[in-house]
């Protein structure tokens, strides 16, 4: 399981790296549709904003809930998991979605 941090950093490099391969595209690629390029940026600065408040999340108990802390520490990282599975999983769908208007953007 990733920290919050270096979660953090992977979100902003690959939203990086996609909308630098999105600019590079337009300007080599012949045919390549322009006006698509600012709408799709868009959509990689929202995917990146989301992603990133999302990052951050609250386990709702307390170690009073439980019977040692053991089963709270236990209960915790289960809780971690599942979110960071959860983001992870939303941003693969949403990366994906940019990735095929980007190749819609591209004429064959």
């Amino acid at each position: 399981m990733a920290s919050i941090r270096k979660t953090k950093k992977d979100i902003r490099y690959a939203c990086g790296d996609i909308a630098a391969e999105l600019l590079i595209a337009s300007h080599l690629i012949e045919g390549f549709d322009r006006a698509e390029t600012h709408k799709i940026i868009n959509d990689i600065a929202a995917l990146q904003v989301d992603s990133l408040a999302k990052c951050s999340f609250d386990f709702d108990k307390s170690p009073s809930d439980f019977e040692n802390g053991k089963a709270y520490r236990a209960a915790k990282h289960a809780y971690t998991a599942a979110a960071f599975r959860k983001l992870k999983e939303e941003m693969a769908t949403r990366m994906q979605e940019i990735v095929d208007k980007m190749n819609a953007a591209t004429k064959a």
